[in-house]
């Protein structure tokens, strides 16, 4: 989900250039984006190209895959996708997140006691530095493959 917000928050201007060079390369026309949006029947409005098709087409698609993602997924079952994906082996553990596994015990508070969250921090940092140096666990691609080899 913090994909998809930073993707309607950030994204249009960093797709702008690269749809406007492939335009470019493939001789299609385009728009003066600070030009005035022309609608329906050739009427002009008083908002630019640019304000029309980020704001009332690019976000409002995002805004609608967002509210789809929220209602097809509780707030639990999406901060367990995102705590979890803190333990992905993908790229050398480029993704550990310690903070994150942190709030993941706080989903299943009663599976640990208070001596396990004490020493928890800790254990992680052994744990991420034990592994990223480990050859097996170098190229794994994601926590399945992971749960399998220390099984």
């Amino acid at each position: 989900m913090e994909t998809l917000q930073s993707l309607r928050n950030t994204g249009f201007a960093s797709i702008l250039p690269k749809i406007s060079s492939f335009c470019h390369t493939q001789n299609i026309a385009t728009l003066k984006m600070d030009d005035f949006y022309v609608g329906a029947r050739n009427r002009t409005t008083t908002e630019t190209n640019i304000f029309h098709f980020e704001v009332e087409i690019f976000k409002t698609v995002v805004d609608m895959q967002l509210t789809k993602y929220r209602d097809r997924f509780s707030e639990t079952s999406t901060q367990l996708l995102e705590y979890m994906g803190a333990l992905s082996p993908c790229d050398s553990f480029s993704q550990f997140d310690k903070s994150k596994l942190l709030k993941l015990t706080k989903l299943y508070e009663y599976d640990f006691d208070d001596s396990d969250l004490i020493d928890i921090g800790e254990q992680l940092k052994i744990f991420y530095h034990s592994y990223i140096k480990d050859e097996r666990f170098t190229t794994l691609k994601g926590i399945y493959v992971l749960s399998r080899l220390m099984g």
